[in-house]
C-alpha cells in the first residue's frame, strides 16, 4: 500500500512524523516474519510541494505537491491512501477554522476529486473538517477530536458526528479520532487491513501501543461548558450545578426562569448543543468523575451525591456513556499517592 501524507502549514506535524514511524515500524515487524518485501510506502505532499510549517513551528519538506501525488499512475486507486492532516485551528474559535478551510479549499478540491475517481483516503482527528468541505461524509459520520465537536457541528450541521469510536472504516473513507495515538490507531488497523492480525498484535507491542484503547468519551467527560451568549441558559446551567444531588425537575427549572418548558428546552438546545436532560446528564457524569479522581468515597456514596439512589442505576449509566467501570476510571485517573510511591521505591532500588 502507498500512503500519501498531506501536508499542509498550521497542521498537526506530529502526527505525520509518527504515521511515518509507525510505517516503518509495520515493515520492520513484517520482514521480521518472513514477509518477502515491505508491506507499505510513503509519500508525503504539500499543496504546491512547498515546504509548510506546522503549529509547532518545526518546517517540513515534502517530497512532492499534490498534484503530482494526484497524477501518479505507477500505483493503483486501490493501493493508495491519502491521509488527510489534523487541523490545529479546529479547536480553536470558529473564524480560525473557516479561515483554513478557505485557505485550504484548493487541497479540498484535489481531496474531492481523487475520492470521485475512486480513490481512498483517511482523516486524522480534524481532518474530517477538510473532508466535510469536500463533501463526503454525505452517508457517514465523522470522527474528530471532542474538542472541535461543536465548531464542525456548527459549520456542517447535516453531517452526522461520531466523538465515541476511536476509528471508522467506511470502505474508502476512514476516520480517526484526536488525540496522541491517533495515527498509531490508524497505523494498526492499516497493519491488519493490508497484512494479518498478528502483525497488528506485534506492531502493537513494538510501539508499546493500546490495541484497543481508552475510549474517546473518557478524557471529555470532566470537559468545561463550552461559551454562548444566551445568559438565562446559563443561569439554568450554574443551578442545576447546584443541585446534582438532588431531583431536578425541567418544568420548575423552566418556571424559575420565567418562560415555557417548550420555550426552555429550545433556547437550552441551542445554546449548548444539548437538552436540559442530557446538560444534567453529562454534569452529574463529570462530578462522579472528579470524585474518583480526587476522593476515596465509594461508589455508592459517588452516586448518592449526584442524585442517584440506585447506585446499580448510576453504574450502568456510567459504563454506557464513558465505556468503563467506576472502578477502571478511578484506576486510571485516580490519584494514587501510596503506589506511586512504591513504584518510585522499586525504580530506585534497582
Amino acid at each position: 500500500m502507498k500512503v500519501v501524507i498531506l501536508l499542509t502549514d498550521r497542521c498537526v506535524g506530529s502526527m505525520a512524523v509518527s504515521l511515518i514511524d509507525g510505517l516503518i515500524t509495520l515493515n520492520y515487524c513484517h520482514l521480521k516474519a518472513g514477509g518477502e518485501r515491505p508491506l507499505f510506502e510513503w509519500v508525503t505532499a504539500s499543496m504546491d510541494g512547498n515546504p509548510v510549517t506546522p503549529f509547532n513551528g518545526m518546517k517540513l519538506t515534502p517530497d512532492c505537491s499534490i498534484h503530482e501525488a494526484y497524477a501518479d499512475t505507477g500505483t493503483a486507486l486501490e493501493d493508495q491512501l491519502w491521509v488527510v492532516p489534523s487541523i490545529y485551528d479546529a479547536i480553536s474559535r470558529q473564524s480560525k477554522i473557516v479561515g483554513a478551510l478557505a485557505r485550504l479549499q484548493p487541497m479540498v478540491s484535489v481531496i474531492a476529486d481523487h475520492y470521485r475517481r475512486g480513490g481512498r483516503v483517511a482523516s486524522c482527528c480534524t481532518g474530517s473538517f477538510l473532508l466535510a468541505a469536500a463533501g463526503l461524509f454525505e452517508h457517514c459520520p465523522a470522527l474528530m477530536h471532542w474538542r472541535s465537536e461543536l465548531n464542525f457541528r456548527q459549520l456542517f450541521p447535516q453531517v452526522r458526528v461520531d466523538t465515541r469510536s476511536v476509528l471508522a472504516d467506511y470502505g474508502r473513507i476512514i476516520c480517526t479520532t484526536g488525540g496522541a495515538q491517533t495515527t498509531y490507531q490508524l497505523v494498526l488497523h492499516l497493519a491488519e487491513k493490508v497484512g494479518s492480525r498478528d502483525l497488528a498484535l506485534t506492531g502493537a507491542k513494538m510501539m508499546q501501543v493500546d490495541r484497543f484503547p481508552t475510549p474517546p468519551t473518557v478524557y471529555s467527560a470532566t470537559d468545561d461548558d463550552q461559551p454562548h451568549n444566551d445568559e438565562l441558559v446559563r443561569l439554568a446551567q450554574a443551578r442545576f450545578r447546584e443541585s446534582l444531588h438532588g431531583s431536578v425537575s425541567m418544568e420548575a427549572a423552566a418556571q424559575q426562569l420565567n418562560i415555557s418548558s417548550r420555550q426552555f428546552k429550545r433556547r437550552f438546545q441551542q445554546a449548548t448543543g444539548v437538552s436540559p436532560l442530557k446538560y444534567l446528564q453529562k454534569e452529574r457524569l463529570k462530578r462522579a468523575c472528579q470524585l474518583l479522581e480526587n476522593s476515596r468515597l465509594t461508589s455508592a456514596r459517588i452516586s448518592l451525591e449526584v442524585g442517584y439512589q440506585d447506585e446499580s442505576n448510576f453504574r450502568r449509566l456510567f459504563k454506557r456513556e464513558l465505556g468503563m467501570t467506576m472502578e477502571k476510571y478511578r484506576d486510571q485517573f485516580g490519584f494514587h499517592p501510596a503506589g506511586a510511591a512504591e513504584r518510585l521505591t522499586r525504580y530506585t532500588a534497582t
